[in-house]
């Protein structure tokens, strides 16, 4: 769906469109929608917002300064690709600011529900999420690093997914490691926030 179908969804009926535009500063932005939704989450450059989307919980998240239009586009541009929505690991993609070209000011994606560190940490057979990505950064780079998993992970389809998708999209492990990251969606955990990439954080930093 694109955003020209915007008073069909993805936003409420009664958002104002010209809200998200380049003549609204990132504070009228953020402002504006904590009028109208519920805050559940907030980051160093986005807030995520809870709105109803044909009857259920979904989350958007508003960009608060230029590193959350860089997440922002990051974030949109994995989540529509179609090798990762296959993957199975990653939040569904439902839309985002397409109207303003590369300065995608909002994203919109399924709700997930919060995971403890430790229910995360049983879906990867116990293993530390920190020994993972460690081990993850490690294979990103071309590397081996025996010892730090065990072997019996390679056949989780958890840890199998998400080393698919550090390794082929070049996608800095270490974030994936805490729980603020990932959610339960439809009893599965899956990734909630892809948009701190390499390119990010050439730009503006981890």
């Amino acid at each position: 769906m694109k955003i020209k179908e915007l008073f069909e969804a993805p936003l409420p009926d009664d958002w104002d469109k010209e809200k998200f535009s380049p003549r609204t500063s990132f504070r009228q932005m953020v402002s504006y929608a904590k009028e109208r939704a519920s805050q559940v989450g907030r980051g160093s450059s986005r807030v995520a917002f809870e709105i109803p989307y044909q009857g259920r919980k979904t989350v958007i998240k508003v960009a608060t300064n230029n590193k959350g239009i860089a997440q922002n586009f990051e974030e949109a541009h994995l989540l529509e690709d179609w090798y990762i929505k296959q993957l199975d690991i990653v939040i569904p993609l439902i839309d985002y600011d397409e109207e303003n070209g590369s300065r995608i000011s909002w994203i919109h994606t399924e709700y997930a529900q919060k995971i403890t560190q430790k229910q995360l940490e049983r879906y990867f057979d116990g293993v530390r999420m920190d020994d993972i990505a460690l081990y993850l950064d490690f294979a990103r780079s071309g590397n081996r690093r025996d010892g730090l998993i065990p072997d019996s992970l390679h056949e989780n389809e958890f840890f199998e997914d998400l080393q698919d998708l550090v390794v082929n999209f070049d996608i800095p492990p270490m974030d994936l490691s805490r729980k603020a990251n990932w959610g339960l969606y439809k009893g599965k955990p899956v990734i909630i926030d892809l948009g701190l990439t390499s390119e990010t954080i050439k730009l503006y930093g981890g």
